[in-house]
């Protein structure tokens, strides 16, 4: 009997031939199945004349009459009798690692759980053009500027005001919550140059000047990556104009040398003609350039908003050159807003926007803010930008880090956004850049790029571009821990990366990131721009800790679920099965994974006894290995007739009357939640369920190879997945039309899709296996329909059509309007449980220990709080 122990969701679908058209697959399907719950009996699914004819010409057709005399003798299974290892997770294991919480401890969290959801919500109610922290270098910048009616003093005075009260104990000015060498010495040059231009905190200076002499020899041993944005450009130039105002520095020091020669080349990089004319990143820093820019000129690249790219600093600059009053107006706006200092950029709408979303959604509590999410990625699309968008909305150059992110949130949520948007950031040789004409890239956006470019549809190929470029960037940077990172100095990056590498999006469950992202996620992380920065509303230790309380309080509903369904394996005799495996617990671990939330228990509890049946009743085809025998299972099962147990072995009987007692119970249900009678559904998914795995023994007893095409055509079904999807769909929540149900059953596309790649993966891990014990799998098939190529080839091929494959099911994730959204999320998460078990071996048989470790951390190790 062909292999159809599979993933926490063992299962496949019905007749569809998959071809390779030009890289890409494609599914022509035959006769569909319709459904209809007022229908008392069901339209069948036929199978294919040509492609089963050979099989039940040879050996006979079982369903002719279940007397043994019409079927003769049982004929035993020629293939090899698979051994299983015994179960990882038994009741003393289980009973060991239940976590134990006591009732006012719950009501306790329950509480604090409630007040952090509302307090998100208000941060979320609250965004406006960004939370984030004051810039010790923008404050200096902003606080030059001289008083626009011609009094003697600064035009912002409380700038002045906050420099001298804000240095730090140490001397320098800057984020005390982390110490960058670079940024210090930056803030604190630009602070001290205040100063001395105002003539006052003499004091202040001094100690200012004493800090920079004691570290700028420190800065050369920090990685270039920590160097801010542009800090050869503005270091340099403001270290002429201290020089000029007769500060004590160590202006001959090597390493300042080093980044007078940086600046240099950068500029050789950037002609004057392109700063003039184009909308570059220079803006970001004109501070520094003031003895080449031409002003005129420069003012036609100003931004909306009356900034130069969101840069006080810059902005200031502009304006003591210029007097434009569209940048004074911003500088006000800026200082309406903070008060007495001014941020590293602002605004960071689009930023703080997507940022929050993303935090959310990694940390598994988005579902408590849909309707704040639904406002805030309208608000994100109302400014998108087929040619990418940056960290605010008047930002005329767009970065590949706000772009991808917003490309991924959007799609993901139902907007259409297209992929094109990424070509504004690949240069020439393919790479890909945060900006256009940057020489140096960073962890943070290319870990960002890797995960938008899992979202591609069929055709982008700048999608699949960047994916390969991204890879190989990310690979190399886990050899090199000094890479991390030039935008960001976060908790745990490298361990992000790592996860991401390990667990890509098609086999990264929920459950399995949230727990994941809660370890490595920063409440207290910094970004780099110019200066170091805090985004409050991104890293927020509301965030952190509602995460860990919603996880436990998760994790503590699904351990009951557990201790329930081991109860119901032992009550329905299942332990008296020697033939077949006990895999309760991983069985569940996928479908708690993915559809966890605590309202969809029944589905969980639906989806895990369904593909218990699934495994049980393919083993049991292939352990009892008789026409006659599966004939009267078969026949049992189509009648829907208890009586007829007493005519089977002893464990067919076991099997048969839980199967019987667990679909009336599911159909009991179903009814009440749907308004209907589901039973002639429910049965009918089990004939067709039947009819494949009384093929696939067949065809392993005679020892017969088929085609490609013939072997899917029915190993789709085998695996059982469509079988657990249509059924557990009933209690998703959502009530389902006749209609409905037939434009996602068996024939439609996306099911197709999902068992498709279900199958092939499990194939690419198994086939040797299947092999030695006589059976057939997709890549013996494809070697037999093709004898001139070699197995590599074979596993090649098979991954392409896998790999295409997992394209469309994006596509049908977010495009197909037939199906409920909750539906296409089962269907989607099914198949990436299967990408999951089977992404090395068959994790769901062996449970070998990294499957265990990710059962272990999803399901009884609470997070700590």
């Amino acid at each position: 009997m062909a292999q159809s122990l599979i993933s926490s969701a063992n299962s496949c679908i019905a007749k569809t031939r998959l071809s390779d058209v030009n890289g890409r697959t494609e599914l022509n399907r035959s006769r569909p199945l319709s459904f209809s719950f007022s229908s008392s009996k069901l339209v069948k699914r036929q199978w294919n004349k040509q492609s089963a004819g050979l099989v039940l010409a040879c050996l006979g057709d079982s369903r002719r009459s279940s007397s043994p005399a019409a079927t003769g003798a049982a004929t035993a299974s020629t293939s090899v009798k698979r051994e299983y290892p015994p179960a990882v997770w038994n009741d003393d294991v289980i009973n060991s690692l239940i976590s134990t919480y006591k009732s006012a401890d719950v009501a306790e969290q329950e509480k604090r759980s409630e007040t952090l959801i509302a307090e998100i919500k208000g941060m979320f109610k609250s965004m406006g053009d960004g939370e984030t922290n004051p810039s010790a270098y923008d404050t200096a910048w902003v606080a030059r500027i001289p008083a626009v009616d011609g009094s003697n003093g600064p035009q912002f005075p409380q700038t002045l005001q906050w420099i001298l009260q804000n240095q730090l104990s140490d001397g320098s000015w800057g984020e005390e919550l982390c110490f960058l060498t670079y940024d210090r010495a930056l803030a604190t040059l630009a602070c001290v140059i205040t100063l001395s231009l105002w003539n006052t905190g003499e004091e202040q200076v001094n100690k200012g000047v004493e800090f920079i002499k004691k570290h700028a020899e420190r800065m050369e041993g920090e990685a270039d990556n920590h160097r801010p944005s542009g800090f050869e450009i503005v270091f340099i130039s403001m270290l002429n104009e201290a020089k000029t105002l007769g500060l004590d520095l160590p202006y001959d020091l090597p390493f300042f040398k080093q980044i007078n020669e940086m600046r240099e080349t950068k500029l050789k990089k950037i002609p004057l003609n392109v700063v003039h004319a184009i909308h570059t990143t220079i803006l970001y820093s004109l501070e520094g350039l003031q003895e080449i820019i031409d002003w005129d000129k420069i003012m036609k690249l100003q931004s909306k908003d009356g900034s130069f790219l969101s840069s006080p600093a810059s902005t200031a600059a502009v304006f003591m050159r210029t007097g434009d009053k569209k940048c004074l107006d911003f500088l006000s706006f800026v200082l309406n807003k903070f008060q007495d200092h001014a941020p590293c950029h602002y605004p960071l709408d689009l930023f703080e926007r997507l940022w929050a979303v993303d935090t959310c959604q990694r940390l598994g509590i988005d579902r408590h803010f849909k309707d704040e999410i639904k406002d805030t990625l309208d608000y994100v699309y109302s400014y998108w930008n087929d040619r990418g968008i940056g960290w605010a909305r008047e930002n005329a150059v767009g970065d590949i880090d706000d772009t991808v992110m917003g490309l991924r949130l959007l799609r993901l949520s139902g907007y259409n956004v297209s992929s094109d948007a990424l070509k504004t950031f690949r240069d020439e040789n393919g790479e890909f850049f945060c900006f256009m004409g940057q020489t140096q890239r960073g962890v943070t956006d290319m870990l960002n790029v890797h995960r938008g470019s899992q979202v591609a549809y069929p055709g982008e190929t700048v999608m699949e571009e960047a994916k390969q470029c991204t890879l190989r960037y990310l690979t190399s940077a886990l050899e090199n821990v000094g890479a991390f990172d030039k935008w960001a100095l976060k908790k745990d990056l490298q361990g992000e990366v790592e996860y991401v590498l390990r667990y890509p999006w098609h086999r990264s469950l929920p459950r399995l990131e949230a727990r994941n992202y809660v370890e490595q996620y920063g409440a207290n992380d910094v970004w780099l721009g110019k200066s170091m920065y805090l985004m409050y509303y991104v890293s927020n230790q509301k965030y952190l800790e509602l995460a860990q309380i919603d996880f436990n309080k998760v994790q503590a509903v699904h351990q009951k679920e557990i201790q329930e369904l081991q109860r119901w394996w032992k009550s329905s005799g299942f332990t008296k099965l020697n033939f077949t495996p006990e895999r309760v617990v991983e069985i569940y671990f996928g479908v708690a994974a993915t559809m966890f939330e605590p309202e969809l228990a029944t589905l969980r509890a639906v989806y895990t006894k369904t593909s218990i049946f699934s495994v049980i009743l393919s083993d049991l085809y292939e352990a009892q290995g008789s026409t006659h025998n599966m004939a009267l299972f078969s026949e049992a099962v189509k009648r829907w007739d208890m009586s007829m147990v007493d005519r089977m072995p002893e464990e067919m009987k076991i099997c048969f009357k839980g199967l019987y007692e667990t679909v009336n119970e599911f159909a009991e249900e179903g009814r009440k939640r749907q308004g209907r009678d589901v039973l002639p559904y429910l049965r009918n998914l089990w004939e067709v369920q039947l009819e494949s795995y009384t093929k696939e023994a067949k065809m392993a007893q005679a020892k017969y190879m088929p085609s490609f095409q013939e072997y899917m055509e029915n190993a789709k079904v085998s695996m059982g997945l469509a079988t657990i999807v249509l059924t557990s769909a009933l209690f998703t929540g959502d009530l389902l039309s006749d209609e409905t149900l037939s434009k996602m059953g068996y024939d439609s596309k996306f099911v197709q899709l999902m068992v498709s790649t279900g199958r092939l993966v499990c194939d690419t891990k198994t086939y040797q296996e299947k092999q030695e014990r006589g059976l057939p799998s997709a890549v013996q098939c494809y070697m037999k329909d093709h004898p001139e190529i070699s197995e590599k080839e074979a596993l090649d091929h098979i991954y392409s059509v896998l790999q295409n494959s997992l394209l469309e099911l994006n596509w049908e994730l977010v495009n197909n309007r037939e199906m409920p959204e909750t539906c296409r999320s089962l269907v989607f998460n099914t198949a990436r449980i299967m990408q999951l078990f089977y992404m090395e071996r068959d994790g769901f048989i062996m449970s070998h220990l990294e499957m265990q470790q990710l059962v272990r951390k999803c399901l009884f190790e609470p997070v700590a709080v």
